[in-house]
Formats: structure tokens, C-alpha cells, sequence
């Protein structure tokens, strides 16, 4: 079996380079990295406080409250965290419930420089299960937006809370933020030890798990090259970064674009108007987005994207749901060939990236294996796939998967590995050059009457639909077929009938893969990071 990764490090070390990342710094820069380096050990803080050293005039990140330099958000978090070394000197555990702003970056990088492990939690979660992970992780920290203060007061957190995001109208004595970066304390002892982060998985089909790992520099430098090999970002770029940070897309993309020094541009909740009025106010060169967000902009009209002036932008990179075949192709024609998708999962961390020319080579894929990332596709007995055959997704390398964190009192669930490749959950296929596709989640495929279908294929033909503005198909138990398809639509103008529907996927599916039910509603209810949630779909229907 041939191995998969063709990044090559010449291409990507070039990259690296003209990216700004091996520029040589000055003596004061140098005393200072090295300081960084004995007060943060190998965190997401010390990338920054890299970055400080080197720029730190260079506006880091642009939200809803202005702008803030290198200089002053490292300082400030520094700060912060000698007021909360003062608090709980013995925390060992941060968790941060924010959306995106500056205070989540503070939190992120003071909880670096204290040693402790950083839980990200998810913004979206109903109290009850808020209140589970919680008690899961048990952060002894937690820094949290006000709009979260009656949620976590609801379950019962024992531990010190901070107020994020403030909301003026709320009444709370928390200490804010801001008020502990204005506190004067004696720095913390330097961190000792590599810092941890827990990432939570989607819970699109429930209780979402938590991945810790401690970021090796290996795997980091491997993702960043293979990154910069395909986008040429760089150190001058200011990026539009719309996913939520919580995420590991969101995460990545903020740490990296931090990393190179390059400036952040970023708001609470995401609106595809106000986006491209950032990238002309802004003048920004990259936008990053998971894929809802990148169908959203394809879906604005062209008078509302003639109302601003995109010239600046060079790239836009997309990653962390699936994404339509024909979203990509409406994106392409309207903005140009500047889209760049990724492929990965919390588990296993970036696998794949599919350039503009993968892209234009077929809009289905997700690209080649990264730096360091080897994939096999295997049969349900386990033995290697042919090429073009789909079978299950196994992953070697990249940040690695060392188990899910256990609930109290209980066991982790547990995934399948073998020989070193551990099963990401998704079904796929490789073309002659090496490139994947991915054709729907294993716990997802339907058998109808004895055929095996992969919704994906059924959903990206619905898509072509030019009255279909979003889909997702499921199984649904049937007394004759054992389950037989459903697709829940989100459709505009003109309402086709399902007749008319049957008779477009006729024209490009075989006949058994023609759902035999179709239910229309306003909006799919997703996570934030895009995803479907599969199982609010039926109280979806009902409403």
C-alpha cells in the first residue's frame, strides 16, 4: 500500500519562508522569545508571545471593541493571569465559554502561562448539558461571556468564574476581565509543563466528548508547512476568521493566522453582508469560514456583492463540515478561484487540504494527505480498498487520538485503531493521484431494500436544484425496504413539488437512491460549526 502524503517538505519549507516565519529577529526580540519560551513552555500563549516579540506594534486582533496590538493583549493577559494565580493558585484547569472576541484569546493565553489545561467549550449547549461537561472536566477556572451567566449559575459551577464578553445591562459582582488585567500581582510561576487543550467533538447525535492532547511541535510544524504550502499565507495577511474559536477549526485557524503575526479580524456571531463589509473595511487578504458560512456568501445576491469593493481578498479556506459540490462551484464563479478546503476531525486534527486546482479538478474533493498524515481506506473486513472503491477512513499521524475523557464514574467510549490508523468515523475513497473524497459518515450509510446508499451523493444532487438552498438526507424505518430516504429542504422562490424533485435526481442517480419523502423547512438546525444536528430533525419537521 502506497503512502498517501505528497506534500513535499521543499515546496512547504519555501513557504514557510516567504511567509515571514523564518525571519531573522533582533537581539531584543531573541531575549525576549526566550523568555516566552521559560514562562509559557511549548502552549498556544507562547506562539503568541512569539509573535509579540516580533511585531509587537502589529495589530493582532480587530472585534467588536476596537483593535488591540500584540504587545498590549500579550501584556494584558499576563496580567490576567498573575490576578488569577492570586485567586486560585492551585488551578490546574481553565475552561472558556466565550464567542469570538479578544477576552477568549486573554483567557486562552493567561491560561497558558498559569500551566493549565485549557477546556473549549462549546457556546451553543443547552444548560443540561452544559452542566454535564461541567462536571466532566471540572475547570477550576471558568471564563464565561454574560450571556452565559445564568446557565452556568444553573449548573451548579463550585469553581472561580470570570466574565468575558460584558453585557452592560447585566447585574453580576464577577470580576471581568478587564478589571483583573488592571490588577497589579506578582507574575505566576513559569508553567513547568506543556500545556493541554480539550476540544469537544460536534455531538451532532448527542452527548458531545471531550479529546484532550498535548500539541506536539512535530505534528504543529507538519499542518502549518503543509498550510502555508497551499495558501502562502503570511505574517502581512489580515484574515477575516469566522468560525467559532471553541472549534477546532476555528481554533486552528486563530492560532495559526496569530502565529505568523498576521491580523485577526473577527465578531460574536457571523452575518455574510458584514463579512464583506469587513473584508473592504479591512482590507482584508484571506477569509476563513466553515462550509454553511461559504454557502451563505454564494448565496448573496449579486447586487448585494457588487455593493463592496473585495479586490484585496486573495484566499478563502473552508474546512470542518461537508460542503456541497455545487456551493463550491456557485463560490468559485461569483468570488473567483480563491477557495482552499480542508478535511479533518477532533480526533485526528488536520488530514487533508484541497487547493484551488484540487478544486477545479473535481469540486467533490477534500484534497491530498498533509505533511506527516497517512490515510488508508479499508473494507468492512478490514483489507485494503481499491482505488475509487469507498470503504472506511483510517488515519495515521497528525496530532494522534489518545481516547476521549471519561465521565465520572464512568468509561470513555473508545475508537477503533489499527496498526497505528485510527477510524475518524467517515467513509471515502481515493482517486489514481491520491486525492480523497469523503462519501458520508459510517453510522450514517442506509440500507433500502437491500442497496447500501450514502446520503451525501443524494444530498449533493439535490443541491444542483437551483430552487435548493440547503438539504440533508436521512433513513427512516419502512415495513417493506427497512428504511427508505428522507430529505428535509430548504428551498426559495418557486417551491418544487416532489415529483419534480424525483424527476432531477432520476436524471442523475439510479432509482433506488430517489428519496421517497421529501419535508420542507425554513432552516436545517445546525451547530455552530455547520454541521447538521440529525437528531432535532423530527422536531424540526413537527414545528
Amino acid at each position: 500500500m502506497r503512502d498517501n502524503a505528497v506534500f513535499d517538505w521543499g515546496t512547504a519549507l519555501s513557504a514557510v519562508a516567504g511567509s515571514g516565519a523564518l525571519r531573522p529577529v533582533g537581539p531584543v526580540a531573541a531575549l525576549s522569545i526566550a523568555r516566552g519560551y521559560r514562562a509559557y513552555g511549548p502552549s498556544l500563549g507562547l506562539i503568541i508571545a512569539i509573535s509579540a516579540a516580533r511585531y509587537p506594534n502589529r495589530i493582532a486582533v480587530i472585534d467588536e471593541a476596537g483593535a488591540v496590538t500584540y504587545r498590549e493583549l500579550v501584556r494584558r493577559s499576563e496580567a490576567i493571569a498573575a490576578s488569577l494565580h492570586s485567586l486560585a493558585p492551585r488551578a490546574r484547569t481553565l475552561g472558556i465559554l466565550c464567542r469570538n472576541h479578544r477576552g477568549f484569546v486573554e483567557a486562552m493565553i493567561a491560561g497558558s502561562r498559569l500551566g493549565c489545561e485549557l477546556v473549549f467549550l462549546n457556546t451553543e449547549l443547552p444548560a443540561a448539558q452544559l452542566a454535564r461537561i461541567l462536571e466532566r472536566h471540572a475547570p477550576d477556572v471558568l471564563v464565561h461571556d454574560d450571556e452565559y451567566l445564568a446557565a452556568v449559575a444553573e449548573a451548579g459551577y463550585p469553581g472561580l468564574r470570570v466574565r468575558g464578553w460584558v453585557d452592560e445591562a447585566a447585574e453580576s459582582d464577577l470580576p471581568t476581565l478587564d478589571q483583573l488585567a488592571r490588577h497589579h500581582h506578582l507574575s505566576p510561576p513559569r508553567a513547568g509543563r506543556p500545556s493541554k487543550i480539550t476540544l469537544l467533538t460536534s455531538g451532532t447525535s448527542g452527548m458531545a466528548k471531550g479529546v484532550a492532547r498535548q500539541v506536539g511541535l512535530r505534528p504543529a510544524l507538519e499542518a502549518a508547512a503543509s498550510l502555508a504550502a497551499a495558501s502562502r499565507l503570511g505574517h502581512r495577511d489580515t484574515a477575516i476568521v469566522a468560525p467559532p474559536f471553541f472549534h477546532g477549526f476555528g481554533l486552528g485557524a486563530l492560532a495559526g493566522q496569530l502565529a505568523l503575526g498576521a491580523t485577526v479580524v473577527t465578531r460574536r456571531r457571523f452575518d455574510p453582508e458584514l463579512a464583506l463589509a469587513a473584508i473592504e473595511r479591512h482590507r482584508a487578504t484571506v477569509f476563513i469560514g466553515v462550509p454553511i458560512m461559504i454557502q451563505r456568501l454564494a448565496a448573496l445576491p449579486a447586487e448585494v456583492r457588487r455593493r463592496y469593493e473585495l479586490g484585496t481578498l486573495r484566499l478563502a479556506l473552508t474546512g470542518a463540515a461537508p460542503i456541497s459540490p455545487n456551493t463550491i462551484e456557485t463560490f468559485l464563479r461569483d468570488y473567483g478561484p480563491r477557495l482552499i478546503n480542508g478535511y479533518g476531525s477532533t480526533e485526528a486534527g488536520v488530514v487533508s487540504i484541497a487547493t484551488p486546482a484540487d478544486l477545479e479538478h473535481s469540486p467533490k474533493t477534500v484534497g491530498r494527505p498533509i505533511l506527516g498524515v497517512s490515510v488508508r481506506i479499508l473494507r468492512a473486513d478490514r483489507t485494503p480498498a481499491a482505488v475509487g472503491e469507498t470503504g472506511t477512513i483510517f488515519v495515521r499521524g497528525g496530532l494522534g487520538f489518545h481516547g476521549y475523557t471519561a465521565d465520572h464514574g464512568g468509561s470513555a467510549p473508545a475508537k477503533e485503531i489499527r496498526d497505528g490508523y485510527v477510524n475518524v468515523g467517515d467513509m471515502g475513497h481515493l482517486d489514481a493521484q491520491g486525492r480523497l473524497y469523503i462519501d458520508g459518515r459510517d453510522d450514517e450509510m442506509i440500507v433500502s431494500g437491500g442497496e447500501n446508499i450514502y446520503p451525501r451523493e443524494v444530498e449533493n444532487a439535490l443541491a444542483e436544484h437551483p430552487a435548493v438552498t440547503d438539504v440533508i438526507v436521512i433513513g427512516v424505518p419502512d415495513h417493506d425496504y427497512g428504511q427508505v430516504l428522507r430529505a428535509y429542504l430548504v428551498t426559495t422562490g418557486a417551491e418544487p413539488g416532489d415529483e419534480e424533485l424525483k424527476t432531477h435526481i432520476r436524471a442523475r442517480l439510479e432509482r433506488y437512491k430517489i428519496p421517497k419523502q421529501f419535508v420542507r423547512l425554513t432552516e436545517l438546525p445546525r451547530n455552530p460549526s455547520g454541521k447538521v444536528l440529525r437528531h432535532k430533525l423530527g422536531a424540526e419537521a413537527g414545528s
